[in-house]
């Protein structure tokens, strides 16, 4: 049986653009069904016995990539999420960080694929880390410079719309993005 996946939407941008809020308002308002990578991250990092922080789920992320050709972002999170849910129409994976994800994602799934980069300036990104709370501004900057957060940031340049969470609620941007599929 071939299961037609309607829309699936690719979610990239750097640390505290706000990628979680909009996934929030496009499941409140648009009824899409989020595929999260961070928790296939983090249940791998608890069976191996290893510390659940950004260092290391980057660290998993990446090794991921290098083991299967960035293949697991299909093979072992989406396609069993999707299956599991085969009447679901709406699909949101709340993050893609590297080009290769985003271009298997593309041939694997077609024209049922959109892609949107969000952005903010940095001072911003900054100050909404630390609100987070005292210690997480250092941990904001030690894990910017790293390259897996490099690779997200520069995914602007193949997304389909980038969208600013300065400029536009997350209930404004979900109202945009379901409007990507219009033709």
């Amino acid at each position: 049986m071939v299961l037609i996946v309607k829309r699936l939407l690719l979610l990239s941008g750097s640390m505290a653009s706000g990628k979680t809020s909009v996934s929030a308002a496009l499941q409140e308002h648009h009824e899409f069904v989020p595929i999260s990578t961070g928790a296939f991250l983090r249940e791998q990092l608890v069976a191996r016995h290893e510390p659940i922080d950004r260092h290391h789920l980057q660290e998993l992320g990446d090794a991921l990539d290098r083991a299967t050709d960035f293949s697991w972002l299909i093979e072992s999170v989406a396609q069993p999420a999707i299956d599991a849910r085969p009447h679901a129409y709406n699909w949101l994976l709340d993050a893609v960080r590297k080009p290769r994800q985003v271009e298997l994602f593309k041939l694997r799934f077609g024209d049922s694929i959109r892609h949107v980069h969000i952005v903010a300036s940095e001072p911003v990104l900054q100050k909404r880390y630390a609100e987070r709370g005292a210690d997480h501004l250092a941990q904001y900057l030690a894990s910017v410079s790293h390259p897996n957060e490099q690779s997200a940031r520069s995914l602007a340049g193949l997304a389909d719309k980038i969208l600013d969470t300065e400029e536009l609620t997350p209930f404004e941007i979900a109202d945009q993005i379901s409007k990507l599929w219009e033709k």
